[in-house]
């Protein structure tokens, strides 16, 4: 994860003490691009939808932290449950963080706060699964890790002194099951930290 502050935002912040690059593949689709102009309104189905997948995503968010808070505090669970809340390249970056925490003994004390969540787009295209192209909604969350610390075996805090406690992170939360289970098929897929001023958590 990103230095001095638990890991578990974007999974480019892969080590409390260092900072590794995001994963941003995933879905072949840019939800973060500006969608093709249209002439014609949305129906109020379409907005319906847009904003029923808005939700879903953000509550997926949500239990991604929650999700790493509790699989980096206890190393008893298995790992495997990261799969219900990430996927693509995220879901292969968290793995082989809490891998290599759990090797080097390390643990989560405390748990990350998600102070605020803004949805940013949303693009419904599933027009080709099999391809990566399937709907997926940005989601940009200001974190709070204040409260959270990573700590050795013995206890000693390996957190940068110098870490950001407050910061945001877009998130690409995508939808390969949109068919068949569009309420609670979304993933994070991938993330991105973003420089800009700190909300107020």
């Amino acid at each position: 994860m990103r230095p001095r502050r638990i890991p578990i935002v974007a999974t480019c912040v892969l080590a409390l003490a260092a900072v590794t690059s995001c994963a941003q593949s995933g879905p072949s689709t840019s939800p973060s691009s500006p969608r093709a102009h249209s002439t014609t309104e949305p129906t109020a189905s379409q907005t319906s939808d847009s904003e029923a997948a808005g939700k879903a995503a953000t509550t997926t968010v949500h239990s991604y932290y929650a999700t790493l808070d509790r699989l980096r505090q206890d190393h008893s669970e298995s790992i495997d449950a990261l799969s219900k809340v990430e996927t693509s390249t995220q879901l292969s970056a968290d793995r082989h963080l809490l891998e290599g925490e759990r090797t080097q003994k390390l643990r989560q004390v405390g748990d990350t706060e998600v102070a605020d969540t803004s949805v940013e787009s949303v693009n419904l295209d599933n027009s080709d699964p099999e391809a990566g192209k399937v709907p997926t909604v940005t989601v940009d969350v200001c974190w709070d890790v204040s409260g959270a610390d990573l700590v050795d075996a013995s206890g000693k805090s390996v957190v940068s002194p110098g870490r950001a406690d407050i910061g945001w992170t877009r998130y690409i939360v995508a939808n390969y099951d949109y068919r068949t289970d569009p309420l609670t098929g979304w993933r994070v897929a991938s993330a991105q930290d973003l420089k800009q001023p700190p909300c107020e958590s």
